[in-house]
């Protein structure tokens, strides 16, 4: 009766199941207690060392109900922004399968239809499939992303671009090769801002014209400098400056011109419930704005000025010297430690969908009613990346 009232206290299922068994094997229990008080303390001290154990064990994390388009992380706050960045950036979505995906696509569907979480089926598993479904789908237009201009491919992708023009600063490389590495850079940058554009459609016409303004102005501007920097030689101080300039300005260029269907169509907006209302060029314009404001120019900082700031700091131990095979090692790590932690941060710096104020937008938007009566005073839309 002890053992048994220990395991009912406990709960758990374990502790259940061998209530069960005693219950259904009286024989096994009059035998154990035969053996006599030692026996019978033994028995305590197992019952009581098994609810030691699971009343140690740690409560599971509490999982955000699962809401179709919704959030799981808080996105008013930085950590919450973060936390869904690294998981939209996560290199191992590289290796999810068509099959994944339409299994993702599959549960989603399902959840819409039933308006609840399938038989079987947890709130994680939910919003697992709708991350799988962002990280690979397109939104605006439901097609598969192309896999090199994904986000998830940014710092592979960037990382012997972005190490290139460091040490071509820190080396002092040709002009021919800072010329090549601008040009690599902005064509990827294209690549990569078609992708994560957050409009469905985008002109061939307006991308190629893109295309060129931004290898034109980076290599105007590297070229600028480097002339510069022959001149007054006490400029070379600014080293890392030149090719941090040249990589916003032409970073800047690429993102409005491969965007600027948002910026004179707009973007699709909706209200609080989803419901959509039409397309706002103020809206667009604002997406395109903090896209610049984030990615463009806060991302190149750590990039491309912390690595020279890094090994001013390893050469002054004396343990590495400059141009040896460990100091150029240690300056692509330090890349990659730039790239890493800037790509998140700055995609975290404002909400990937935006509330935007009605007051902000153009007059049709304007006293528009919820589903319920209430006023719509904020309308979403996204920021794209």
């Amino acid at each position: 009766r002890e053992l048994a009232d220990e395991l009912e206290r406990v709960g758990t299922a374990r502790s259940r199941h061998m209530l069960r068994l005693i219950v259904r094997r009286p024989l096994a229990v009059a035998a154990a207690a035969a053996t006599g008080a030692a026996g019978a303390r033994t028995v305590c001290d197992s019952a009581a060392l098994v609810a030691k154990q699971n009343s140690s064990k740690p409560e599971s994390v509490k999982v955000t109900p699962f809401s179709l388009g919704g959030e799981q992380h808080d996105q008013s706050t930085f950590v919450g922004r973060l936390t869904k960045i690294q998981e939209l950036i996560d290199m191992r979505t590289i290796f999810l399968t068509d099959a994944d995906v339409a299994a993702a696509q599959a549960r989603l569907n399902e959840f819409k239809r039933l308006g609840r979480c399938p038989d079987g089926v947890s709130d994680q598993d939910m919003w697992e499939a709708q991350r799988t479904v962002n990280a690979v789908v397109h939104g605006p237009t439901g097609e598969k992303m192309f896999l090199p201009g994904r986000m998830s491919m940014f710092v592979p992708m960037n990382l012997p671009i972005t190490a290139g023009m460091v040490l071509a600063a820190s080396q002092q490389a040709s002009m021919r090769v800072t010329l090549l590495l601008q040009w690599a850079n902005q064509t990827y940058n294209v690549v990569n801002n078609y992708v994560c554009r957050a409009g469905p459609e985008v002109a061939y016409g307006p991308l190629a014209q893109s295309y060129g303004l931004a290898v034109t102005a980076s290599c105007s501007i590297a070229m600028a400098a480097g002339s510069l920097l022959s001149t007054y030689p006490g400029l070379r101080v600014l080293g890392p400056l030149v090719p941090y300039l040249a990589v916003i300005s032409a970073g800047t260029t690429n993102v409005c011109f491969t965007r600027m269907d948002e910026i004179k169509n707009g973007i699709e907006v909706s209200d609080a419930d989803g419901n959509p209302l039409g397309r706002s060029v103020a809206a667009g314009q604002t997406a395109v704005f903090r896209t610049v404001t984030t990615r463009s120019m806060f991302l190149p900082v750590l990039s491309l000025l912390f690595p020279p700031a890094a090994m001013r700091a390893v050469y002054a131990t004396g343990l590495v010297a400059a141009g040896t095979a460990a100091a150029i090692a240690i300056e692509v790590a330090a890349v990659g430690v730039g790239l890493a932690v800037g790509l998140p941060a700055a995609l975290a710096l404002q909400p990937l969908q935006m509330e935007l104020d009605v007051g902000s937008l153009e007059p049709q938007f304007q006293g528009l009613k919820r589903a319920d009566g209430s006023p719509c005073t904020h309308v979403y839309a996204s920021k794209g990346m």
